[in-house]
């Protein structure tokens, strides 16, 4: 669904990525690193929020690096940013009426059975939320775009951890819709359950990619990528 290929992206004199190329399929393909590695960066780029200064992005074989944001979304990718940039002035029903289509698999409806907690705050506004309710609030919005490729952001930031299992269930089950899931996680129980293989970002770089199982598997790994472990802090 996805390509990236040699993607380089430069702040000034900052090299942030230096030539990243990975691929997304039918299976989720998750992103683990240190803070400051360029995760985020990464899920920009692909969003067309940063320019990239080298290299090629590809959507089902089709160029999307140069188009903005918009056409970006329209071709098919939707965007879980970090921090959730939920709009205040908009209530949780407003938020998802707004990019609802009829007839998809994906409606306002299905999300607040799936997000029970968004049913109960249909009228509250986007800053009379939780940190965890805004963040269940941006996953259901780009849900609802029906999109291709979903690209999320650190999603379980801010999740009590009874709704990080239900969210890890949610991504789980993706697939069967027909999107595919890249995924950018700090928590590394939650790229692990969710996706099927993951990639290490070291400085910029993709310096492994493996099966999630191993990685989960295997601490020394653990240590020496990401300074944690599954079972620790």
């Amino acid at each position: 669904m996805l390509e990236l290929r040699d993607l380089h992206v430069r702040f000034g004199r900052a090299h942030i990525l230096q030539g990243v190329s990975l691929s997304v399929g039918k299976r989720p393909l998750a992103i683990v690193g240190r803070n400051g590695m360029g995760k985020t960066t990464l899920c920009q780029a692909v969003m067309g929020l940063v320019s990239i200064s080298e290299g090629r992005i590809a959507l089902g074989g089709e160029r999307t690096d140069g188009l903005p944001p918009f056409r970006i979304a329209r071709r098919g990718i939707a965007l879980v940013p970090q921090g959730r940039r939920t709009f205040p002035s908009l209530s949780v029903d407003e938020h998802l009426r707004l990019v609802a289509t009829r007839g998809a698999r994906w409606t306002v409806e299905r999300v607040y059975h799936t997000f029970p907690r968004l049913a109960e705050r249909r009228r509250n506004g986007g800053t009379e939320l939780s940190g965890g309710e805004q963040q269940m609030l941006a996953i259901a919005r780009a849900l609802l775009m029906n999109p291709k490729l979903v690209v999320m952001d650190e999603p379980s930031e801010g999740l009590a951890p009874v709704i990080v299992d239900q969210l890890v269930a949610v991504l789980r089950a993706l697939p069967q819709d027909g999107m595919g899931v890249l995924l950018v996680e700090q928590n590394l129980r939650v790229a692990t359950e969710v996706a099927d293989e993951v990639a290490i970002m070291v400085t910029g770089r993709i310096a492994a990619t493996m099966p999630a199982g191993q990685l989960a598997a295997d601490q020394e790994l653990q240590r020496r990528y990401l300074g944690v472990s599954v079972g620790g802090h």
